[in-house]
């Protein structure tokens, strides 16, 4: 007798997936689901959360973050208590535990970029990330990377716990480096709506897509023999593979032509450009890069 499982339900095509729902809540499908009871309940909550709804944090995107990824940070400073706030507590007690893998990553993604948001509006004005915790730029050991910034999900994050040790120890996807956005002018521009697993896939690709063709923040090529990248993928090198010809070929399927053939083939020099971590504000204002 096969047995209907929420994961098989989920890799169905749509046309089938709402009815498999339906019978695995009633319970009448093989040997296994109750069909009343308690466990029901439990049953029909699982296969309804994939998703939750991030309208709220759209609607703070969309108004004070602009076309090109800048913020408006003294603007949503001021309105931070009817827009920004109502969000976190809202991520503050969800539980992700019934979400489907692409909701929970996308939740997290979006956990990260909303208390970012938070943690500068709470030193607003400040020139960089850096500049939240006393000291001169990083690196330093009291990072603002490690700060307790909120909480989310039960239970009091820094930044690094959501980036290191949640998103990219549990998910292994590289793309979540063009999603997550530390307020810095060389990260990804910040995207203007929120991530939901049912258009995660899109999102990701999309804003890798960008990230790649942006001359601030790569140069694909730069000259006839070299590419020079962004340090993000010289940071986390690892996630798109244990080299740099693996890191070209990684980036190959983002482009065409005879771009895409070299970067295929490994056959570009590697370099990487200089960071420039100064905020990423619509008010402007600068800071040294880094070349870290």
């Amino acid at each position: 007798m096969h047995t209907l499982s929420f994961t098989s339900v989920r890799r169905m095509p749509p046309s089938r997936r709402l009815v498999a729902v339906f019978v695995l809540i009633s319970g009448v499908w093989g040997c296994g689901g109750p069909a009343s009871g308690q466990a029901g309940a439990r049953a029909t909550t699982t296969a309804v959360r994939d998703s939750i709804d991030h309208r709220p944090f759209d609607r703070v995107l969309r108004r004070f973050v602009d076309r090109n990824g800048r913020v408006d940070y003294d603007g949503l400073r001021a309105a931070a208590d009817t827009t920004l706030v109502p969000y976190l507590r809202r991520l503050a007690t969800t539980d992700v535990s019934a979400l489907g893998r692409e909701a929970r990553l996308a939740f997290w993604i979006n956990a990260y970029n909303a208390l970012t948001l938070k943690l500068i509006i709470d030193h607003y004005p400040v020139p960089n990330i850096w500049a939240v915790t006393p000291g001169p730029a990083e690196p330093k050991e009291n990072s603002p990377f490690k700060l307790t910034v909120g909480t989310v999900a039960d239970t009091a994050r820094t930044l690094d716990e959501i980036e290191h040790e949640i998103i990219r120890e549990r998910f292994e996807e590289p793309r979540i480096h063009f999603a997550l956005v530390c307020a810095a002018r060389s990260c990804p521009p910040l995207r203007r709506e929120a991530y939901t697993g049912a258009r995660l896939d899109r999102q990701l690709d999309e804003q890798a897509r960008s990230f790649f063709h942006d001359e601030s923040k790569n140069r694909i090529p730069a000259g006839d023999e070299r590419v020079s990248l962004s340090r993000i993928l010289k940071w986390y090198g690892d996630d798109f593979g244990p080299t740099t010809d693996a890191l070209q070929r990684t980036i190959a399927p983002y482009f065409e032509g005879r771009v895409r053939r070299r970067l295929a083939s490994a056959d570009y020099e590697v370099t990487y450009l200089p960071y420039d971590w100064s905020l990423n504000d619509q008010a402007g204002g600068r800071s040294a890069p880094s070349n870290e």
